[in-house]
Formats: C-alpha cells, sequence, structure tokens
C-alpha cells in the first residue's frame, strides 16, 4: 500500500485483500504443478486486483464501501463477477475500476448490506 491517507475502511478493505491473496497463494503452491498451470488466469487476475488495491492512490470511497461489503473474500467475489460478466477485464487499472463500478451497481440493484471485516 502506498503511503498517504486512507480511511480507516480503506485500510481495512486492502488488508482484507492482502490477506485473501497470501491465502489463495499459499493454497494455489501447495497444489500440483498441473492444477496451478490450469489456473493461470485465475492466478493472474488475483495478482492484478491484489497490485490495484497495494498501489493505487485514489480508489473511491464507493468502491472501498463496495469491498467492504464482500467480506473477507473481495477478490473471489470480483473473480466471480469477472467470470459471469464476459465483457469485463482485469489487466489494466482501467478495467479494475469498471470491475468495481460493476460491483457497486450489482450491490445497489441486489440490495447487499455492509459486512464488518
Amino acid at each position: 500500500m502506498k503511503r498517504g491517507e486512507f480511511s480507516e475502511k480503506a485500510i481495512k478493505v486492502i488488508r482484507s485483500i492482502e490477506n485473501e491473496f497470501e491465502l489463495f497463494k499459499y493454497k494455489t503452491l501447495s497444489t500440483t504443478r498441473q492444477e496451478i498451470f490450469d489456473r493461470c488466469n485465475e492466478i493472474r487476475f488475483y495478482c492484478c486486483i491484489w497490485e490495484y488495491f497495494e498501489y493505487a492512490e485514489d480508489i473511491s470511497q464507493e468502491h472501498i464501501n463496495a469491498c467492504i461489503k464482500c467480506g473477507d473474500n473481495v477478490i473471489a467475489t470480483l473473480y466471480q463477477l469477472y467470470m459471469d460478466i464476459e465483457y469485463l477485464r482485469y489487466e489494466r487499472w482501467e478495467n479494475i475500476i469498471e470491475l468495481l463500478e460493476v460491483l457497486v451497481r450489482d450491490q445497489e440493484q441486489y440490495g447487499v448490506s455492509e459486512k464488518t471485516v
């Protein structure tokens, strides 16, 4: 996480994502080489999302709030959204922002309430 002014919620989200990413890495590296190879897209997705939250300095409060509603599974929730909606991408930060916008829209549409992280 870059140094700067972050809200308490932003820090919670970033730490939650760091923990989720580390657990994902540990579980992935515990599998066979073939399973790792088969999951290369998912691995790359997790890396890109982690990198965005680790280094982006201007994450909107709306996106932070949406991530808090995901609990401890922010990346997994975003990955499922990515898999469900064909046009979404994740390779660039602009794509991740669009992915987060879709998350916000879906939460508003389906009325997801805030969870504690």
